[in-house]
């Protein structure tokens, strides 16, 4: 290898190898400005091919800006056998350009985003198999679980891979997502696209969703379609009232009588207990015609309070029907599907 100098403008910045360009910001050009190139960049220059950026696209762009300077640059050449990249000389070209390129960026923290952005360019140019032998010793820590979300995510379009950049969709939702077809997952997308989603959230709302279907003999995106929750993507709500809001609709959407049975035990609970400190819970799921007291006592004087309240609340005649609350057949056409 030796140093050369390049015109910045000479080089492709854009070439799908450089699969974590960044452009450079504010402080990277500020401190190119001040203190010049610390660090040569990697060029692949043979005597029969233009050069090739491999790796320094950050530092070249920055040149393009600050003008007038060179890019200062490792040179090495694909064709010589005393190359340390001679070991990878049966590999397509742009196989090694990739490797160099990771190989350049090791220590860098690597997102999730970054995996999948490697992964889609080698796989492009390989196998999966080829791209986890080759690549997945320089990306990911031996027994990463990361490994097996990425191999799932790879095989998801990659439309969705914006929303993992984002931070909406985590990688660790790869294996659910993969288990949607085709027509799912773009029923899927507005609705993906509408919050930022946990782990538990977006496996619960796709498990509800599928389960829905199930029991209705139909798609999961019609499912989807009556329960309400695509509206409230566009409307103006705050990130967790819109979040809480899909979650509900599409619970609502899997257990319809659960849903209606807590909704009728809150209005009743707060007709009990109005005016006293009392809280009540309902069994399990409603298997058990229990209810629970919840009270807090702070001082002596408190319990004797909840005592008259407790007493109270027995001579209630809506606490009977609140007891009996699961076996109310007003809402028969509401049971949840066994």
């Amino acid at each position: 290898m030796e140093p050369f100098f390049f015109h910045p403008r000479d080089l492709d910045l854009q070439a799908d190898h450089l699969f974590w360009r960044r452009p450079p910001d504010d402080a990277f050009l500020a401190s190119m400005d001040r203190f010049g190139q610390l660090t040569p960049a990697l060029v692949l220059h043979g005597a029969d091919a233009p050069p090739v950026l491999v790796a320094g696209a950050r530092r070249a762009a920055a040149l393009r800006e600050l003008r007038g300077r060179p890019l200062a640059a490792t040179v090495f050449d694909p064709n010589d056998p005393d190359s340390p990249e001679s070991g990878d000389a049966a590999l397509p070209l742009p196989l090694r350009l990739g490797l160099r390129y990771l190989a350049s960026n090791l220590g860098q923290t690597v997102t999730d985003a970054m995996l999948v952005a490697a992964g889609r360019y080698f796989t492009s140019h390989g196998s999966a198999d080829d791209f986890f032998h080759l690549a997945g010793p320089l990306l990911l820590a031996p027994g990463d679980r990361r490994g097996r979300q990425l191999g799932a995510w790879l095989g998801l379009p990659r439309s969705l891979d914006p929303l993992l950049g984002a931070g909406q969709v985590p990688l660790a939702c790869a294996a659910s997502l993969a288990g949607c077809d085709p027509e799912t997952l773009t029923a899927l997308t507005p609705l993906l696209e509408a919050v930022r989603w946990s782990r538990a959230n977006l496996e619960n709302a796709l498990t509800w969703i599928t389960e829905a279907a199930q029991l209705a003999g139909d798609t999961p995106g019609a499912v989807l379609a009556r329960s309400g929750a695509l509206e409230l993507c566009a409307r103006d709500l705050s990130p967790n009232d819109r979040t809480a809001g899909i979650l509900a609709a599409l619970r609502r959407l899997r257990y319809p009588a659960t849903v209606s049975l807590e909704a009728r035990f809150a209005t009743l609970s707060r007709e009990l207990t109005r005016g006293s400190r009392l809280k009540l819970r309902p069994s399990q799921g409603f298997e058990a015609d229990t209810v629970t007291v919840e009270l807090t006592v702070r001082r002596p004087e408190d319990a004797a309070t909840a005592a008259r309240e407790l007493a109270a609340l027995a001579g209630q005649p809506a606490l009977a029907k609140l007891l009996r609350l699961a076996h109310d057949d007003t809402d028969d056409a509401d049971g949840d599907p066994a």
